[in-house]
């Protein structure tokens, strides 16, 4: 052995050993190198003879059993590697001194290992705050927690956001992710809670913390009340006030109605499925604001819905009629696409028309007065369809034989809905002197030409037609602009699409030339 063994017993560890290596020592005098040279009790070190020393191979026929000391304090485990490297584990009671190697009768000696001491975990407590406690359904609030220990705030602690619904279990909050506190010991979340929930934060245990939770802080979800409105009712006929919730969670709505500066119960529903109908059936005439409440329970707070205002008015409107309540029904026709002609609190000619066309849509009397039965419809009315859509159109017409309504629609949605009078199905003397029979004809047409003046002929006059074709039948009124009588409720023209004079100035520039009509039954 040359100068790389400053051990004893030279000869009798080559004698164990089946095949030794020959090199020289290290730079620093010490037979091995170790990694890594500090670390606390429990630490792995590997001692690594390469190029230096030659350990017994795990195969030799003779193997040796290796022992390691640190700083004179044995290792209880030590592995052999390989010829030249082997591991320890830096026992409990070590200090930091001179390592050394024995294999077989031969010591080796290594380089200083330093021990280090493992801190002892320390407290920390966190706070959670919110910035709103009350929240309206589908809006946000932020939940802040802070870290601090004795010496003050604990930065680069990773912590996750935790939620409860009522008593359940603490589960990750939803849409959250896990965040390092800065340097002021600071974490935020931005949450949009469905319900009422309890928030916290939670760190887990590191080398210099334990696992900490914070106290919880509750956030109470406000739900959003919608009261459908409702211009005009008429007084003794029951009609349903509608809405929405949400969330749509279970409680009771309560509907209410002012009474001078006091709201008073009427009704009572569920909201389980998200929307409500109270029935009511006013009994004065003027006025009245109802609203929906709902109290607090487990999932949420209390709430209310805006009010609304209803033009609660006699049973009977009809031509000549006034006031705000005809602005409100003119209102609610307007809405279901009705021609109503131009805002006004008068009950003309137009009105009488819109309401006559919702008559014939409904099914009901075709008596152009705003009755009991009309005032049924308004509240849950049938809505009429296009037989023949046309999306890219501008405008397109459809005329409906039965029902005796014209509708105006655009790109393929209902635009207008005018009253109007088709062929009667009676015989007459034609132009010709000969017998004919009134009928309207039915199919796809397109406006061919127009006369922007009162046509008169034997059968009559037309004021402002619209032809459809090339036999004399058009879209017209008859010339007495002064008045909207000239339409009856049911059918009676010879063979052309009768509408009324102030309905024709209305929309005769916006039946162009091209414009599909289809008329059926």
């Amino acid at each position: 052995m040359t100068g790389r063994f400053r051990g004893t017993a030279v000869a009798v560890f080559a004698l164990v050993l089946s095949a030794t290596a020959v090199g020289t020592a290290a730079a620093d005098g010490t037979d091995f190198t170790l990694s890594p040279t500090s670390g606390p009790a429990g630490t792995t070190v590997t001692i690594d003879a390469s190029g230096t020393t030659a350990f017994p191979a795990p195969t030799d026929p003779a193997p040796v059993t290796p022992s390691v000391a640190f700083n004179g304090v044995a290792a209880t485990t030590v592995t052999l590697v390989s010829a030249t490297e082997l591991t320890a584990v830096v026992p409990a009671t070590a200090t930091s001194g001179t390592v050394t190697a024995t294999v077989g009768m031969t010591t080796y000696t290594g380089p200083t290992f330093t021990v280090t001491t493992v801190p002892t975990p320390q407290p920390a407590t966190w706070a959670v705050a919110i910035s709103r406690q009350s929240v309206t359904y589908g809006a946000s609030t932020v939940v802040t927690g802070t870290l601090t220990d004795a010496a003050g705030a604990v930065g680069g602690v990773t912590a996750e956001l935790q939620q409860s619904t009522g008593a359940g279990a603490w589960l990750p909050a939803a849409g959250t992710q896990a965040a390092t506190t800065n340097s002021a010991g600071a974490v935020r979340w931005t949450v949009t809670p469905r319900q009422n929930e309890r928030y916290r934060v939670s760190s887990p245990a590191t080398s210099n913390y334990l696992a900490a939770v914070s106290p919880p802080a509750s956030v109470e979800i406000v739900p959003v009340l919608t009261l459908h409105p409702v211009e005009v009712a008429a007084a003794g006929v029951t009609f349903h006030l509608t809405g929405t919730v949400r969330p749509a969670i279970a409680g009771t709505l309560q509907l209410q109605r002012r009474n001078g500066t006091t709201w008073r119960p009427v009704a009572q529903a569920g909201a389980g499925s998200g929307r409500f109908s109270f029935a009511v059936t006013p009994t004065v005439v003027g006025p009245v604001r109802y609203r929906v409440v709902e109290a607090a329970n487990a999932e949420h707070g209390a709430a209310s819905s805006p009010a609304i205002r209803i033009e609660v008015t006699h049973a009977l409107l009809r031509y000549g009629s006034s006031g705000a309540e005809v602005r409100a029904l003119q209102r609610r026709l307007r809405e279901l696409h009705y021609d109503v002609g131009p805002p006004s609190s008068t009950y003309g000619w137009d009105m009488v028309h819109a309401v006559t066309a919702f008559e014939k849509v409904q099914g009901i009397a075709r008596d152009g007065v705003a009755g009991t039965q009309t005032w049924r419809r308004l509240d849950n009315p049938k809505v009429p369809h296009l037989e023949h859509p046309y999306p890219n159109a501008p405008v397109a017409v459809e005329v409906n034989l039965t029902k005796q309504i014209l509708m105006i629609a655009k790109y393929g949605k209902v635009w207008r809905i005018l009253d109007t009078s088709t062929a009667g199905g009676y015989t007459y003397t034609d132009s010709a002197g000969l017998t004919a029979t009134a009928i309207t004809p039915t199919g796809h047409f397109t406006i061919r030409y127009k006369i922007d003046h009162l046509v008169t002929d034997t059968l009559g006059t037309l004021w402002r037609p619209s032809y459809f074709n090339y036999s004399g039948d058009a879209i017209h009124g008859e010339g007495n602009t002064n008045s909207g009588s000239n339409v009856p409720p049911y059918a009676a023209s010879h063979g052309c699409v009768r509408i009324t004079d102030l309905a024709v100035d209305r929309y005769y520039n916006v039946l162009a030339v091209g414009t599909p009509v289809w008329i059926y039954h």
